[in-house]
């Protein structure tokens, strides 16, 4: 497999720990559309285990299962044995990367790990994306945003109380979210400093199998955000990546102690905003408000019910459940882009959900997230799509409305 006899050890471990009950099929995305075992979780950890001991090769049938894999990690909220499967689904993407990383990244994405680690380039080659769509393959085409929201904000502050990380295509494509996150966490009360020499988490890099790609980008943003700040983020992905630097970074001698301790202080922005020194107050404006939930903030961060808990603080707004709000959209990192067909089944089956429940507007507190939204809302006349910051923040109120509507009610 080209693993490592230490992390061939520590898979091993998990797929000892998985007794076959089959708990994970039906919330698997892609075996509820397939109904084939290679594409449940079960069936890739037994081909996992079957490479790892020789008995097939780490080819074709091996790849192709995990390649198709969405890396959602719903299969761990299920599994009663708690097999961290998603240990398994990065050995897995890795060793096929090495031994043939176009079957992972194909050539239409592969300069896609390059482009992320510089801001900058990569917001001047989607505008040159934009001008240039209709040559461009549909896998790529049809995520391109409709337009690039600046950013506004500052970058150093004398007494920080909190460290923000922008992200890369969340700074590239969505910096408006970006500020209205630091909007919010002045108003709640802290002093926001956004160190300029952050990378990108490494997430999308860990996701295509690139190991040391994925470790580098840690280090250099331990290096930026050294100290005892907390560090917040506004993005469920990158959130749970940045929680899992301990993981990454293990067995990496001087740096391990220094990402186990970086890991602790990642907050998501409503866990921040939940410990803030002031209280926030909200005023809606009488719409139906539907979430589509970062998988990761789900499975991986395990906060699903932080942003419907602030959601369902704007008074006059009504928050509106819908049947898979914690379901994958089918982004998952690069896999709308290197499996569209697969990706493009999981998106419909949302926007029927969202048709039916017809809230005004939908919210997303993850980049790709908002990408794919988008281009469903586009293709089916959804609702706006709007991030949950940019949301929050434009409900903004000085006064409790709950207290200003008392009067009124007693008379």
């Amino acid at each position: 497999m080209g693993l490592t006899g230490n992390r061939r050890a520590i898979i091993q471990q998990e797929l000892n720990h998985c007794n076959k009950c089959g708990f994970c099929l039906p919330v698997c995305p892609t075996y509820l559309l397939t109904g084939s075992e290679l594409d449940s979780p079960r069936g890739r950890l037994a081909m996992a285990e079957a490479a790892i001991r020789g008995e097939v090769p780490w080819a074709h049938e091996v790849g192709d299962a995990f390649s198709r894999c969405l890396g959602c990690r719903a299969c761990e909220t299920a599994c009663p044995s708690g097999v961290a499967y998603s240990r398994v689904y990065e050995a897995a993407r890795e060793s096929l990367y090495q031994s043939n990383p176009a079957h992972t990244l194909p050539w239409t994405v592969r300069p896609l790990l390059s482009w992320v680690k510089n801001r900058r380039r990569l917001r001047r080659l989607i505008r040159a994306g934009r001008v240039v769509r209709a040559l461009l393959p549909r896998s790529l085409r049809q995520l391109l945003p409709e337009r690039l929201s600046p950013s506004t904000r500052h970058s150093l502050v004398a007494t920080p109380t909190a460290a923000y990380f922008v992200g890369c295509i969340s700074d590239a494509v969505y910096g408006e979210a970006n500020d209205a996150a630091i909007v919010l966490l002045e108003s709640a009360g802290y002093t926001v400093q956004i160190p300029t020499t952050q990378q990108c988490c490494g997430a999308l890099h860990m996701h295509a199998g690139d190991r040391p790609g994925a470790e580098a980008l840690a280090r250099a943003n331990l290096m930026a955000f050294s100290g005892e700040l907390p560090v917040v983020n506004h993005a469920g992905g990158c959130g749970a990546f940045l929680k899992d630097y301990g993981h990454l970074l293990a067995g990496d001698g001087e740096w391990a102690e220094r990402a186990a301790h970086f890991a602790e202080r990642v907050r998501d922005l409503t866990e921040s905003l939940d410990d803030a020194p002031q209280t926030l107050f909200f005023k809606g404006q009488g719409q139906r408000v539907a979430l589509q939930n970062s998988c990761h903030l789900v499975n991986a961060q395990h906060i699903a019910d932080r942003p419907k808990t602030w959601i369902r603080k704007v008074e006059g707004d009504q928050y509106v459940e819908l049947p898979g709000t914690d379901r994958c959209c089918g982004s998952a990192g690069i896999y709308n882009v290197v499996q569209p067909s697969l990706a493009q089944q999981i998106l419909d089956d949302k926007m029927q959900e969202i048709q039916t429940a017809q809230p005004d507007v939908l919210l997303v507190n993850n980049p790709g997230c908002a990408l794919q939204m988008e281009h469903g809302s586009r293709a089916t006349g959804g609702p706006p799509v709007m991030y949950l910051s940019i949301y929050l923040k434009n409900r903004l109120t000085a006064a409790n409305p709950a207290e200003e509507s008392a009067p009124a009610a007693r008379e």
